[in-house]
């Protein structure tokens, strides 16, 4: 490779088209990161050069170039391996001055500012050789939008296509279009002498290190390698890099290739940031990270995408027999990676913008439970059942059991993503050993059999003795219990009322106050000071169990937070339609004469029947267990 320092006329006055391969990353510079430093080291050159100070050339960065083998008789043409941003930012800015240029009637340099743009038509074979530099496919047509303004006008702007409005290379117009306007005016609009002095640092003083690859090296290595240290490059653009230059000189039609298999993960949905856990990441790092450790029946760390990705491709193409193909074929080549990773991305799809009821609901209460390690397990269950929805919903309720239950059991986290690569394999085998279909109960037995406290399905004796003897308030978060009691709400509706959708926006309030020693004292009469204690100690837990707890309007929360219990429940009783404090009726329980201990308890156990009820119970593994332990299933606590 030959590298050199070129200033930008030498680069673009010449008639030649740089061309940016469709399978590089969307124009995605912005405003705070890029366009504002970049226009802010231009005019400060600029402003040396108007106030006659020396100018030094001043560095830009470096792009790396592979010059095309090009027909002769045709004009030069080279691929933008790395740069391109660099490149589209300058050329945008130069046809923004090209366009003030001409609203102030300055002919010269006018015709200046478009040779470094266009090349002349006279001299061009192609539509698209006519700019200096053609993008990617994704963006070609708001830059040839912006290349065609004869002005910036309102009336240019105002019937733009809406691709073209919300895309960054028009935004990056606009930007440059209002930094030069307050630029003029910084230097009391004396337009021509800024112009003049643009002309003069574009020409001289702005330099960029061009790296002019040979035919012997290793584009794709240098890609990488340029690219390995940096954060700019999102894993998915090092794979889309690597496949579409995989299929170079093949027989396939790689154009067609990235617009039918490609193209989506280039917008703004798959680029968006969005969270997962305490990480935010651009959603097609989640997709690829889920998917890989599916394919791969792996834990794959999202720093490890693209190698992982690489060594698959590899795999998949010198041993593939290795891959188990129990429920879908991997792929063999390039176009079937490519192909793969469109299928697999619909299904993720249909996972992140669910239309379906409960898959909506699931999401929620996963949110809620605050774990993502079960999307590759999720990918696979989309795949299994992807034409069966009964089946499908049946899987979500038997997952979500096993979440909710674990959680509510202050079960550890710790080793989710290895253990659900483990159900991954063990449903493969399973498959695999009966050659038969695969039912949502193969799941829930892999679910309930393991016996380790990392992994394993609390029963309802263990749940219960969970919800009746250890406090929820307080050992998780409120979010979570709200999760709970609204789903234990939705439980308890009954057949004959209209169904009414719990508010999302309901707070916790504890039955008995927090602060209980005014309206709820107890009686000391003929204890000894440490049976007071026990008796205080035992009250304090009771009141953060869950037949304490209840959700009202954030409203009446306040007003009646620590009042007796006859005021409180008239209060619940007048204002509250939820489900979950119906059981509060007179018509229901009269006997709730006062809210104690004992009537705590009485709760709890009504409450945590409805939780069994929305969260199932694991498969029994000894059948000789299941008389005794529903003769045990109401517990109670001795005071």
């Amino acid at each position: 490779m030959e590298a050199h320092a070129r200033n930008l006329e030498r680069i673009f006055d010449s008639t030649v088209s740089y061309q940016i391969p469709l399978f590089q990353r969307p124009y995605v510079w912005t405003e705070e990161k890029n366009w504002y430093h970049l226009w802010d080291d231009i005019t400060d050159v600029a402003n040396r050069y108007l106030a006659n100070e020396n100018c030094r050339s001043h560095f830009l960065g470096a792009v790396v170039l592979e010059r095309d083998n090009n027909a002769t008789g045709s004009i030069e043409t080279r691929q933008v391996i790395d740069g391109q941003q660099r490149f589209t930012t300058l050329q945008i800015m130069m046809i923004a001055i090209r366009d003030i240029c001409k609203k102030y009637d300055n002919g010269k340099l006018y015709d200046r500012f478009n040779d470094l743009v266009c090349n002349k038509r006279s001299k061009v074979d192609l539509d698209q050789e006519a700019y200096k530099i053609w993008p990617t496919n994704s963006d070609r047509l708001a830059f040839k939008t912006v290349h065609q303004f004869s002005s910036y006008s309102k009336d240019e702007i105002i019937n733009l296509d809406s691709k073209v409005e919300n895309s960054q290379i028009f935004k990056a117009y606009q930007y440059f279009i209002k930094v030069l306007k307050e630029w003029f005016v910084e230097h009391e609009n004396d337009v021509e002498n800024c112009l003049d002095a643009l002309w003069q640092v574009m020409r001289e003083h702005l330099q960029i290190v061009v790296i002019d690859l040979h035919t012997q090296d290793e584009a794709q290595v240098i890609f990488e390698t340029l690219n390995a240290r940096g954060t700019q490059l999102l894993p998915a653009d090092l794979i889309k890099n690597f496949l579409f230059r995989k299929l170079e000189g093949s027989d396939k039609e790689i154009e067609q290739l990235y617009n039918e298999y490609w193209l989506a993960f280039d917008s703004n949905f798959w680029r968006e940031e969005v969270s997962q856990g305490r990480t935010k990441r651009p959603r097609i790092d989640w997709f690829l990270q889920n998917y890989l450790s599916l394919m791969l029946q792996d834990d794959i760390k999202v720093s490890h995408l693209f190698d992982s990705f690489k060594a698959y491709v590899r795999d998949t193409e010198d041993n593939y027999s290795k891959f188990d193909n129990s429920f879908f074929q991997h792929p063999k080549n390039t176009t079937e990676h490519l192909i793969a990773l469109k299928q697999f991305s619909r299904l993720y799809q249909s996972i992140t913008q669910p239309q379906d009821k409960r898959m909506k609901l699931f999401l929620y209460r996963l949110e809620a439970i605050d774990t993502a390690t079960v999307y590759p397990l999720l990918l696979l269950a989309m795949r299994i059942w992807e034409d069966q929805q009964n089946e499908l919903n049946q899987f979500l309720i038997v997952l979500e059991s096993y979440l909710v239950r674990r959680m509510v059991c202050g079960m550890t986290t710790k080793n989710y993503n290895r253990h659900f690569t483990d159900v991954i394999k063990e449903i493969y085998r399973t498959k695999k050993q009966t050659s038969s279909i695969i039912k949502v109960d193969d799941i829930h037995t892999i679910l309930s059999k393991s016996d380790s406290d990392s992994s394993r399905m609390p029963d309802n004796i263990e749940l219960k003795e969970s919800l009746l003897k250890r406090p929820l308030y307080g050992r998780i978060a409120q979010y979570k219990i709200r999760m709970i009691l609204e789903a234990i709400d939705d439980a308890n509706q009954h057949s004959k009322a209209e169904t009414m959708p719990i508010q999302k926006d309901l707070t916790i309030e504890h039955i008995l106050p927090d602060k209980w020693e005014k309206h709820w004292s107890l009686s000391n009469e003929g204890k000894s000071a440490d049976e007071i204690l026990e008796q205080e100690a035992f009250r304090n837990t009771l009141k953060n169990t869950i037949g304490n707890l209840t959700l009202i309007t954030g409203s009446l929360n306040p007003s009646i937070s620590n009042s007796a219990w006859q005021i409180k429940r008239t209060e619940i009783l007048k204002y509250s339609k939820s489900n979950l404090n119906r059981y509060f009726q007179p018509e229901t329980r009269d006997e709730l004469s006062e809210w104690n201990e004992d009537t705590i308890i009485e709760r709890s156990n009504f409450l945590a029947d409805l939780f069994i009820k929305v969260w199932q119970a694991p498969l029994e593994k000894l059948k000789d267990l299941d008389n005794e332990k529903e003769d045990n299933a109401h517990l109670s606590i001795d005071a």
